[in-house]
């Protein structure tokens, strides 16, 4: 756990004759120079003793209990290390560092409650108060952020681990290249110094195919052939197509080690060629390598054109800072520090990114479940978004970093050094299963305001429900979006309208966590109102029902209307309704109405609805008569069949007049026209009392043809009509 840059990438190289020139080299040191000595150099199982020595002879006591403590963490011998932690924080003066490591070392335990009365107990002035405000908060929220469990489906990756240390697994063609401290050497066995067992050598790269589903190859070396050094190396990184890669390797000078003026062996990154056959060519170092500091993690970009990494430089924000660099003409250029939103007073390591867009890396610094925890943050026009936990079972309680993917970013590896692996780190290979958005719903006039308990619903291409989800009491909201689809998000909330849907597609999308604002807007009242007219009489129809629905067909108001006919709804912007009115013995009738870019307040829009019928049939009159013609006959039987089919039915008689020559005239022609067709009917056997016959004159044009326009006969023709109707007494 807590695996600093140092213990990650910078273990010291070292043989056993190695430890046995270095206790004899500091054999007339006092203990405390002993141990800092071996302590220094990485040499952790060998400073532990001498720091108990000191414990047992009253040196130094509470510094030799602080590095005790620590010695068991670099170790990766967590139980040890609780006890030695809950031992130091009984003494006084102990050190704000020591408590943050104790409640990291919590953690690990799922002592969560104690690891925040642990950080509570820290003096906000000696530490970094922001790196204890994230670590608290995450813990406090921990139950949260375990309910996004299924957003993967992981497994350990057995076939490419062993007892020992396995780490840092990439994609390569169709293999898997990793690091590993495993001891596959014949002959000469060299050992590291810093590991938490004796067995372990140095860490090596070592390549195995990749059949996809899990299924590997034997593991064997990776041929480095110009990168030679007997220090270690790994991880590697794969670029512009697997032409190219950047190792993390020990600082060396040919075959030698090389220590800075910090008395400390760093790392440095190797940028090479790589043969048809794998192996390193042209092997040169990275120009931002130091002697004094580790440089190391490589990711770039698609082009090849932008490296990533992590650097324990003194100009970043502390510890270990992911920072960037730009290929300029051949040259590596203009070194940034990736900023406040990736970077902390903590660790960040293990950059990688998808499409240039999808950021991932390692940290201690945002808060976590313990040790390293795996985030990641959207790039957007060059900038870092609020970074994200990717929750379990991505992260434990303890060190969970080295995430990598295929190109398409939905499946890959981490590496853990979690409980229940097979060595100290092991490799994991993961699916993901859904995209994460997280959102807020925000004012459109301010979008520093929040608008909480929205109800956000996530619809597919057919306009289907698949998920909805309501925004907290600061307006977040979080969702699931399955791949490969076309979807759509809106917002709901009583006095707010979210303006137009919002489209998301998902086809061919990596994992990722993506961040969204929806903006609502406070809604505007505009007032739809109209009357209700029978389509025979043209009169107003009281006691109608009038439905307000929305686009999906869902009632949103209902009234009941007066003697007056009159109905009235208030209806929002930017949204599509549809208006019905019914009455009993009335055919239902309405129409749409698209509230988009309507300004008015208020919308006057009549409906007419016809009365039930059995039968119906319209004959049209040439002009200025009122004649009956022959040619009807047809028309006119089917009305007589089903009067003399239903003798308790009547027939109701509308006719009308174009709107040429005077209204007085026109009324008289068409009650005319009404009559001549009664005649027809009383004629065929019909008693007159069950036919009602009614002439409208020119009130009730049909089309545009109104006093005054002129218009075709074929036009004016449509209004010379009688409307028949056989209805069932009410």
């Amino acid at each position: 756990m807590m695996r600093t840059f140092i213990t990650i990438l910078s273990i010291v190289a070292a043989s056993e004759s190695f430890c046995q020139s270095t206790n004899i080299s500091t054999f007339l040191y006092d203990n405390r120079k002993k141990a800092d000595h071996l302590y220094a150099m990485r040499a952790y199982r060998n400073a532990l003793p001498i720091y108990h020595r000191m414990v047992e002879k009253k040196q130094s006591t509470l510094y030799a209990k602080e590095r005790i403590a620590d010695c068991y963490v670099k170790l990766n011998d967590l139980p040890s290390a609780e006890k030695a932690y809950e031992l130091l924080i009984k003494e006084q003066d102990v050190s704000a560092e020591s408590k943050y490591k104790y409640a990291q070392v919590l953690c690990t335990s799922n002592r969560y409650d104690d690891a925040i009365d642990a950080l509570n107990s820290i003096d906000k002035k000696k530490v970094d108060s922001l790196l204890i405000e994230r670590q608290i908060n995450f813990l406090k929220n921990v139950k949260k952020h375990m309910k996004d469990e299924d957003l993967f489906t992981l497994e350990q990756a057995k076939a490419l681990n062993s007892p020992h240390s396995d780490y840092a697994a990439t994609f390569f063609k169709n293999e898997v290249v990793f690091a590993s401290t495993r001891d596959n050497d014949l002959f000469i066995k060299r050992k590291s110094v810093s590991s938490s067992s004796k067995e372990e050598v140095l860490s090596h790269l070592y390549v195995a195919s990749n059949s996809g589903s899990g299924n590997y190859g034997v593991v064997s070396f990776f041929k480095k052939d110009e990168l030679k050094t007997t220090l270690h190396d790994g991880p590697v990184s794969f670029y512009q197509g697997g032409q190219k890669a950047a190792i993390t390797s020990n600082n060396f000078n040919g075959q030698k080690q090389v220590v800075g003026s910090t008395k400390t062996t760093q790392v440095k990154l190797f940028l090479a060629d790589v043969g048809a056959q794998g192996g390193f060519r042209n092997v040169v170092p990275f120009p931002f390598n130091s002697e004094d500091y580790s440089v190391g993690h490589a990711a770039f970009t698609r082009n090849g054109k932008r490296i990533y990494f992590a650097a324990n430089f003194p100009i970043g924000f502390g510890g270990s800072d992911i920072y960037y660099s730009d290929l300029i003409e051949n040259e590596w250029t203009n070194l940034v520090n990736a900023g406040p939103a990736v970077n902390t007073a903590g660790d960040e390591l293990y950059p990688f990114l998808i499409n240039d867009t999808t950021f991932y890396f390692a940290t201690n610094g945002h808060g976590g479940y313990g040790g390293l925890d795996i985030y990641t943050s959207k790039l957007k026009q060059g900038k870092f978004s609020v970074t994200r936990n990717l929750g379990y079972p991505i992260n434990s309680s303890y060190d969970d970093f080295s995430l990598a993917t295929d190109s398409i970013g939905r499946v890959g590896f981490i590496s853990s050094n979690r409980l229940y692996g097979m060595g100290s780190d092991d490799i994991y290979s993961f699916v993901a299963n859904y995209i994460f958005l997280e959102g807020y719903t925000r004012n459109l006039d301010s979008l520093y305001q929040i608008i909480p308990d929205a109800t956000i619903v996530l619809k597919d291409e057919q306009g289907r429900v698949i998920d909805s989800v309501r925004s907290d009491e600061v307006g977040k909201f979080q969702l699931k979006l399955p791949f490969d689809k076309n979807l759509t998000l809106n917002a709901l909330k009583k006095g707010y309208t979210c303006l137009n849907d919002i489209g998301i597609s998902t086809i061919g999308q990596p994992f990722g966590i993506d961040s969204l604002l929806i903006p609502l807007e406070k809604q505007r009242i505009i007032v739809a109102k109209g009357r209700i007219f029978s389509n025979e009489t043209e009169t107003v129809l009281p006691n109608a029902t009038l439905l307000l629905k929305d686009l999906d067909g869902n009632t949103v108001d209902t009234v009941t209307l007066g003697n007056n006919g009159e109905y009235m709804f208030r209806v929002v912007p930017d949204h599509k309704y549809r208006i019905e009115a019914t009455k009993k013995g009335f055919i239902s009738n309405g129409f749409d109405l698209n509230t988009k870019n309507i300004t008015k307040k208020e919308l006057l829009n009549d409906i007419v609805i016809e009365e039930e019928y059995l039968e119906k049939t319209v004959t049209y009159f040439d002009y200025d008569k009122y004649v009956v013609k022959a040619e009807w006959k047809k028309d006119l039987n089917k009305i007589l069949r089903t009067l003399r089919k239903y003798p308790e039915t009547t027939l109701h008689i509308g006719a009308h007049a174009d709107a040429r020559g005077t209204k007085k005239y026109n009324q008289g022609l068409s009650e005319r026209r009404a009559e001549a067709t009664r005649d027809y009917f009383v004629a065929n056997g019909i008693d007159k009392n069950r036919i009602t016959a009614v002439g409208f004159g020119e009130e009730l044009i049909l089309n545009r043809c109104s006093d005054g326009v002129i218009c075709p006969e074929e036009e004016h023709s449509k209004n010379r009509r009688a409307e028949m109707k056989v209805q069932r007494k009410p």
